[in-house]
């Protein structure tokens, strides 16, 4: 073989090198953007179900202005929902209570309404009785009713109905003030931290997309962009969904009044507003909950692609920043019509 012969050979085999190197690439491109999408959309169907089966039944056991509160995130965040815990009640065991009570869940707030220091009561206790953080009288931290001898608060960690320390939340039944976190409970009294208004209240389910803010960021979590929740029962913002980069709602009034949606402004009552004020869950018939989810990792290529970047959902505007692109991006909505109506 001749010198011309050799190097035409060596030509030949770099292109055919080079178009196979170059197929490999794009497949394997192709292959990773089809597993981030599937991905994408298993997850959602997660996240939808666990927020269609606690919306659906929000209203259960409690007064229907206490069913549920949607904390609008504005055109740069994600909102935020609380859900009374419909799990506090058992129907077989806790039917007693149902019989008895219009709000069977809930707590009467005797003194301290408006402030961060709230005096409780069960309604259904009599004045002997100081058990009155547990709601559904399943015996748990009791003194004189079920009689433990432990202290009302929960300072055994056996899952009391209401639970300082957790990251748990409350609601209320009233307009204003309607939520709130506890921060301690002492026998009949439970400290917020924040004013909580009304005469009821109830132990409260906390959904929040995590981006890095204190509200949804535990301390020391390496893990962002996901969806938490927290409750009575756990340590407080459990990671539920992963490559969730927003949770927006919208909902209409029984006078047939969008809030939420795109092109709303402020607060109060009728057409236009991003959120209800006073709030009242018993007048809305439909929620449209809308989650976006991104893929797990980023495409270089299409960083500068806006198609990749987060897209506009409801009143939160699209996603331009150098965080937000990159991503193959999904939003999936649901129509849910609530029970408490």
């Amino acid at each position: 073989m001749t010198l011309v012969e050799l190097m035409v050979s060596i030509a030949i085999t770099g292109v055919v090198m080079a178009a196979a190197v170059g197929i490999f690439t794009a497949q394997h491109r192709n292959y990773a953007r089809d597993r981030s999408e599937k991905e994408v959309a298993q997850d959602a169907g997660d996240v939808l179900r666990l927020l269609q089966r606690d919306l659906m039944e929000a209203g259960w056991s409690v007064n229907p202005t206490m069913a549920f509160y949607i904390q609008d995130g504005g055109a740069n965040g994600s909102d935020r929902l609380y859900v009374n815990d419909v799990d506090l009640l058992d129907p077989v065991a806790g039917a007693a209570r149902l019989m008895d009570s219009q709000c069977a869940a809930c707590l009467s707030i005797v003194s301290g309404s408006g402030t961060t220091t709230l005096t409780v009561a069960d309604p259904l206790n009599d004045a002997s009785c100081t058990d009155d953080l547990d709601i559904d009288g399943d015996g748990v931290d009791t003194d004189s009713c079920g009689g433990d001898g432990l202290p009302d608060a929960d300072s055994d960690g056996d899952g009391a109905d209401v639970v300082g320390g957790v990251y748990q939340f409350v609601i209320s039944d009233s307009g204003t003030n309607k939520v709130a976190r506890v921060t301690s409970t002492s026998g009949l009294q439970v400290n917020t931290a924040g004013p909580l208004s009304g005469t009821f209240l109830a132990p409260a389910l906390y959904y929040c997309v995590d981006d890095g803010n204190a509200d949804c960021h535990p301390a020391g979590s390496p893990e962002v962009f996901v969806l938490r929740r927290s409750d009575r029962s756990t340590g407080g913002r459990q990671v539920v969904a992963a490559n969730v980069a927003g949770l927006q709602v919208a909902y209409q009034d029984d006078a047939g009044n969008w809030y939420g949606a795109a092109g709303c402004a402020g607060v109060g009552v009728g057409g236009g507003f991003c959120e209800m004020s006073p709030f009242d869950p018993s007048r809305i018939q439909v929620l449209r909950v809308s989650v976006v989810l991104r893929s797990p990792t980023r495409d270089r290529d299409r960083l500068n692609d806006p198609s990749f970047c987060r897209p506009a959902v409801e009143n939160r505007t699209a996603g331009g920043a150098a965080a937000d692109c990159g991503y193959l991006y999904r939003t999936y909505t649901v129509l849910i019509h609530p029970r408490n109506t």
